[in-house]
């Protein structure tokens, strides 16, 4: 079974929702929703846990609290089957925590308290376990603020070295850094960013055109997600859109995540990059269908049929 490593942010979501509106003070103080659920999120608990369900066993090298927040997420990943070993528990710093307004349309807006992301270093993981693996994923660039940029660069720099099949990809986060992801970029396998972030730092510029840039950078392929337009595959000199699957949209939290899951299981499983980008859509489709960031997340061989089958 391919070895997968996810470094990246871990974060205890809380999806409030239907949320029509935030309270505005002395306006309309309170805003009332009809649900409310606590569930693991970050790419490093959204992408592995779609990964356990599609029946592949990745592991996860993060941070988090030594607080109940911190508990619930190991315990949540641990069940799911994911490998938590690699995460560390820090006394100093607490786990990170998102309000996530689930709005009706599915959209999300979030209030996040970082915590352990800020301090997190490469320092505190073990890196030759770290790079002993078939694909490394760093899922949360502009999140790790102690990380992103040139020390992420020379571990993925290192682990290609190695042999080890890099994949990237960004989360708004702290804001989007241009300097970060070009110093990372010529060291991925795979750029796996959005579309629509990546145009707040290069503005104006179509998926075409972004698609060779990254390669000129470096990236040896690149899968722009653009959301309900599908996504963009770029390898070489050829260039293929895979349309997004057809979904009933409860929530949108972890759909670009769960499109990574799907994408690198189709690798994982030995498909080849259009199809595997398939694969990412349907189970971004699967997601998207269900209140949380993996949890809507089949086994690999439903995902896989409706990959190939676009009407369901």
């Amino acid at each position: 079974m391919t070895r997968i490593h996810c470094l990246g942010i871990l974060v205890v979501d809380a999806l409030s929702g239907p949320l029509e509106r935030y309270p505005e003070p002395g306006v309309n103080p309170q805003a009332v929703t009809k649900t409310l659920r606590f569930m693991p999120g970050g790419g490093a608990a959204n992408t592995p846990s779609a990964l356990a369900r599609m029946g592949l066993r990745p592991a996860v090298f993060s941070k988090v609290g030594n607080d109940p927040n911190g508990a619930f997420l190991l315990r949540e990943l641990a069940q799911c089957g994911v490998d938590t070993s690699g995460i560390r528990v820090s006394d100093s710093d607490a786990t990170p925590f998102t309000f996530v307004g689930v709005h009706p349309d599915g959209d999300r807006t979030f209030i996040h308290t970082p915590g352990a992301n800020l301090t997190v270093t490469f320092d505190g993981f073990d890196l030759e376990r770290l790079l002993l693996t078939d694909f490394l994923v760093y899922q949360d660039l502009w999140v790790l603020p102690r990380m992103d940029g040139a020390p992420g660069a020379a571990v993925l720099a290192e682990a290609q070295r190695r042999g080890v099949t890099t994949f990237l990809d960004e989360c708004w986060g702290l804001g989007p850094n241009r300097d970060a992801f070009e110093a990372m970029a010529p060291h991925c396998d795979y750029l796996l960013p959005s579309l629509d972030d990546l145009r707040a730092i290069y503005p104006g510029t179509s998926a075409e055109e972004m698609a060779d840039y990254l390669l000129g950078l470096g990236a040896r392929a690149a899968v722009l997600k653009m959301g309900a337009e599908g996504c963009l595959v770029a390898q070489g000199e050829r260039r293929v859109r895979v349309p997004a699957l057809p979904a009933q949209v409860v929530d949108t939290t972890g759909a670009g995540d769960c499109w990574d899951a799907g994408f690198i299981a189709g690798l994982a499983y030995g498909e080849d990059i259009v199809t595997a980008a398939r694969i990412g859509c349907a189970c971004a489709a699967f997601c998207i269908e269900a209140l949380g960031g993996s949890t809507g997340v089949p086994d690999y061989p439903t995902v896989l049929h409706r990959a190939t089958n676009a009407s369901l």
